[in-house]
């Protein structure tokens, strides 16, 4: 490794010299808060882009899931996990995290409404999360926004609920490999029912929590959510997903959330769009158009809601628990 004029390692003087920047930042009065991020694709490249422009924050990361040991057992103020989608693939990290003394950031999908997948591990985290005085937050833009913090705020609009139902429509071209595969692109209509049947393609994760997540802030039971994912398929081979999950309530349908993915949307007379229409007291629809982008909106999402969950109280929270996310000017 080379050494610098001054007799240290270059990548050690670095540090003591990002160090010594910290320590004369912090003295300024502005508080730093620490920031570690695990994963290493997209969404964390981004997040870590997006917080890297504030001056109260000091990130470190991404990091692959191979070198998160450091990461995780930082004592960050906030650690974010991006690296899986199931709930059972990120709890020990979350756990890690917890006994760390950080409060947790997940963006895998079924850690927004985690009581709908394990309620005993859900239980169990959260307690060890208030017993360590930190918060733990599932978060992203689906679920997290679109399909269940955006509606509890339009819902704030009416007395009565009747029915909810909503589309997103996504152009899925730009969506990494493992993305891809999980929403069973690319293969033929016999792959991908064996994907469906082995749990091998699940199309987008997160509805059943979203839709929980609004059943439960409005104290609505659900009698079960219906689910569907069919192929749009070109030339025999799967270009997109139609996904539909469905909260059946007294015996008819109250939340209806509908997921169009395709390659090239354009082909099929689409754009992307987010449309939200409430039957309730009065009735309205709310357009996004064109929709939220989703790695974009994911990473804003995450980035901005370090501030919200420093400051909420202790264990597993979701989105309808805290205020809207939103940027921080530290200027």
């Amino acid at each position: 490794m080379g050494r610098s004029p001054h007799g240290a390692c270059t990548v050690d003087r670095a540090i003591m010299l990002t160090l010594e920047f910290w320590k004369r930042f912090e003295k300024s009065g502005v508080v730093v808060k620490a920031v570690a991020i695990v994963g290493n694709g997209q969404l964390a490249v981004g997040v870590a882009r997006a917080l890297s422009r504030r001056s109260d924050i000091r990130v470190t990361g991404p990091t692959s899931r191979v070198d998160q040991r450091h990461a995780l057992n930082s004592g960050a103020d906030v650690v974010v996990i991006a690296t899986a989608t199931l709930l059972g693939d990120v709890c020990a990290a979350i756990e890690t995290a917890i006994v760390a003394g950080s409060n947790v950031i997940v963006s895998a999908e079924e850690a927004a409404y985690p009581v709908a997948v394990d309620g005993v591990l859900a239980r169990r985290l959260d307690a060890l999360a208030r017993a360590n005085g930190v918060t733990v937050l599932g978060a992203g833009l689906n679920p997290g926004f679109i399909f269940d913090s955006l509606v509890l705020t339009l819902l704030g609009t009416v007395t009565e609920v009747r029915g909810i139902d909503v589309t997103r429509t996504v152009d899925i071209s730009g969506f990494g490999p493992a993305v891809r595969a999980r929403l069973g692109l690319g293969v033929d209509l016999e792959r991908f029912g064996r994907g469906v049947t082995s749990g091998e393609i699940l199309g987008h994760a997160g509805f059943p929590q979203s839709i929980s997540l609004v059943a439960g802030a409005l104290g609505v039971a659900l009698d079960r959510i219906d689910t569907s994912l069919e192929p749009i398929v070109d030339g025999g081979i799967t270009v997109g997903v139609r996904q539909v999950y469905t909260g059946i309530v007294g015996g008819t349908d109250w939340f209806r959330a509908t997921f169009v993915g395709h390659i090239d949307l354009e082909a099929m007379g689409l754009r992307a769009r987010d449309e939200i229409r409430i039957d309730g007291t009065v009735g309205f629809t709310c357009v996004i158009d064109p929709g939220v982008g989703s790695q974009a909106g994911s990473q804003a999402i995450i980035a901005n809601s370090i501030d919200r969950v420093i400051a909420a109280p202790p264990g597993w929270i979701t989105v309808a628990d805290l205020p809207p996310a939103h940027p921080y000017s530290t200027a």
